[in-house]
């Protein structure tokens, strides 16, 4: 049970008050000009809760509706260890600030009796009944609860202010999945749509967008998929996420391209938290063009789908498009392939070479299609290919020689050879590995013709 003695709730009609007002009413007013200001066109929520959090002198965050943080703002005021479960949980954790927001309907709630001497305020929104959110600020107890209580106030009215100013297509302030939704089916599709919608996400991207899709065991069910979304924003300060059917899908930004072609972040870790979950996740490149965020979002997917069909070795569960494109690229080709020769033998693209070694293969029971995969992959770099491989050395470079036998008149030091043997074994081994799985003819049947 809580000792409610030390909860005091403050009603919305209590706010403004005219004796609270007429208390330092000079500081109020300069308070409602800069929130008036902030609450233009170009701001977003960002902006906003970074102004409360600097005339309150504390930190503030913004909570959705599952109680996990989409933003914070502010470094003062946050050693308490409510404070601190948010910032290192990604989300409320702890029992008291839970029992606090689920009082917080329709009223701000002050707790008093954190374990560091500052004060908990904790407040909800409801944006026009389309999209919850939760603000939870932290102050000194030098702050008068007056005064905090008329900043909050200003601060929801300036979210009403910023969303109805940019109400466009019913998509809310904040709502992230709404917005993703538009982008994905092309509702929204024009730079100063995509721009006016984004701007008002709870944190908004910055000028370089990464799109990343994950998904984690279905069997797990709905809580592990939405737990994941939560530890993965915790690595990704600042992104946008929602789960979109059975994807969760991110928006990461940064004010650099440093995360091209690869995110920045501990590889080691999420490799170790994807097995948690049993998920994997896949990211796009890197794109400043905001009308490029619906084809990233699609390429992550495929990045996604192809990547756990034609994972390499390591059985790594993070996948990059730059490692996956000649996939995509395979793909999109026998889509336009068959459309046009009304079949999906996309094989007679390939070398002749590669086919002579593949059919080598099935007859000999030999697997020297792959080595030679891998020697092309590494530009001919026995050492680099025998690693990737995870073979010995000696052992790539014995099965090299057979492959030369077996290839007797092809120059394998050539680089324009090398490079049309790669998409060839790359195209075998999209068929193999993944589009075999629902077509009529396997590879091997294809390639079954006796020399």
């Amino acid at each position: 049970m809580y000792d409610k003695t030390n909860i005091i709730k403050l009603e919305n009609d209590e706010l403004f008050r005219p004796d609270m007002l007429s208390y330092d009413a000079l500081r109020h007013a300069e308070w409602k000009l800069k929130f008036t200001q902030a609450s233009t066109a170009e701001s977003s929520m960002r902006d906003l809760l970074g102004l409360c959090a600097s005339l309150a002198d504390g930190a503030v965050f913004l909570l959705d509706r599952g109680f996990k943080i989409s933003f914070f703002s502010g470094s003062s005021c946050t050693g308490s260890e409510i404070a601190q479960s948010l910032i290192k949980g990604g989300g409320a954790n702890n029992k008291h600030l839970n029992y606090l927001l689920k009082e917080s309907t329709d009223r701000i709630i002050v707790y008093d009796d954190l374990d560091n001497g500052d004060v908990c305020w904790v407040t909800k929104v409801d944006l026009e009944k389309t999209e919850e959110f939760y603000i939870v600020l932290f102050t000194s107890t030098k702050a008068n609860s007056n005064e905090i209580s008329i900043l909050l106030g200003m601060l929801q009215d300036s979210f009403f202010e910023v969303n109805l100013r940019r109400q466009r297509g019913g998509v809310a302030v904040g709502d992230v999945k709404a917005f993703l939704n538009a982008l994905i089916n092309g509702t929204i599709t024009t730079w100063d749509e995509i721009d006016a919608y984004s701007k008002r996400l709870p944190s908004p991207p910055k000028r370089y967008m990464t799109i990343a899709a994950a998904q984690a065991n279905p069997s797990m069910g709905r809580n592990s998929l939405e737990s994941l979304m939560s530890r993965l924003r915790a690595l990704f300060p600042y992104s946008s996420a929602a789960i979109i059917g059975e994807h969760i899908i991110l928006m990461i930004s940064n004010d650099t391209r440093i995360f091209q072609p690869r995110p920045v972040f501990n590889e080691k870790d999420m490799q170790s938290l994807l097995v948690q979950y049993d998920g994997y996740i896949a990211f796009s490149n890197v794109t400043q063009r905001l009308d490029m965020w619906r084809t990233n979002y699609l390429l992550a997917d495929s990045t996604l789908r192809l990547g756990r069909a034609i994972q390499e070795q390591s059985g790594s569960r993070v996948f990059f498009y730059e490692d996956y494109a000649e996939y995509i690229s395979i793909e999109l080709s026998l889509e336009r392939y068959r459309e046009l020769m009304h079949h999906d033998d996309l094989l007679f693209l390939t070398s002749p070479d590669a086919v002579t070694l593949y059919r080598y293969d099935h007859h000999n029971g030999t697997d020297l299609q792959t080595v030679l995969y891998y020697f092309c992959k590494n530009n001919g770099n026995i050492s680099l290919a025998a690693k990737e491989a995870f073979m010995h050395r000696n052992t790539f470079s014995a099965r090299m020689a057979q492959i030369r036998d077996v290839l007797k008149d092809v120059d394998l030091s050539d680089g324009r050879e090398q490079h049309r043997l790669l998409f060839s074994c790359r195209v075998f081994r999209y068929y193999n590995l993944y589009y075999d799985k629902n077509a009529p003819r396997s590879l091997s049947e294809r390639l079954s013709i006796t020399e």
